[in-house]
């Protein structure tokens, strides 16, 4: 099974926030996106999530969805965040599902949330759900006005996010537009075949509404692709 890239994509380039984070958005990122809803539904086996605090189950991807993916972004990596010198280090992907219900999230589940500190490192969502399904919000800490949180920035961010927990209510769930603590920067809606890029160090998460179906089933649940590209410096 090959997944070719669509001759209609398109390409557009956002900043987002205060800091004015480039982010990259591509729709229709490929010539028939719903084979790898198939893929999910037929061959990937998912599991829950030990190691990280993603909400739900993941499946390793197909090594031909992967190849493709790093090979077409890694010109526009390089020249919107302007690594040129950079070597690419390291890519993993991921299908992954939100399933873990509001009332058995963990505390830090609830809160905006950063993948790694290092510029260096990508994020992609690749959505293969439906619009209502949920799209991905980004947010700036009050107290601090981190968007971003690099190595210089981390101890502090951890000290007033903790903080904010400790006075959030027990019964709150995902994350909402307005959240103690939080003020939410920009929404990138949900579209099929829509693919967002960003440096792994912006504060985000998911747009999960109350009502939002927390299905397993990769036909039916919020499913999204989720590349990670990490460079290096020489």
């Amino acid at each position: 099974m090959r997944f070719e890239p669509s001759p209609s994509s398109q390409l557009d380039i956002l900043k987002i926030g205060q800091e004015e984070a480039p982010l990259v958005q591509v729709d229709n990122v490929l010539q028939d996106p719903s084979a790898l809803v198939r893929y999910a539904a037929n061959e990937a086996e998912f599991s829950g999530v030990d190691s990280n605090l993603y909400p739900g189950i993941r499946a390793p991807m197909p090594l031909d969805y992967v190849e493709g993916v790093v090979r077409a972004l890694d010109p526009v990596i390089r020249n919107t965040y302007r690594i040129d010198g950079a070597k690419l280090a390291k890519a993993e992907c991921f299908f992954s599902i939100v399933t873990t219900a509001p009332s058995d999230l963990q505390p830090l589940q609830k809160v905006p949330h950063i993948d790694t500190t290092d510029s260096l490192h990508f994020a992609v969502v690749h959505y293969l759900c439906a619009a209502q399904l949920g799209g991905t919000a980004f947010y700036r800490q009050d107290k601090t006005g981190y968007e971003s949180v690099g190595p210089e920035r981390a101890a502090r961010w951890i000290d007033v996010r903790d903080a904010m927990l400790a006075q959030m209510p027990e019964m709150s769930g995902y994350m909402a537009s307005s959240t103690l603590g939080y003020t939410q920067t920009a929404h990138i809606e949900a579209r099929f075949d829509r693919l967002i890029l960003y440096r792994s160090n912006m504060l985000h998460s998911g747009v999960i509404s109350r009502d939002t179906p927390l299905n397993p089933d990769p036909r039916f649940g919020r499913l999204t692709a989720n590349p990670f590209i990490a460079y290096r410096r020489p």
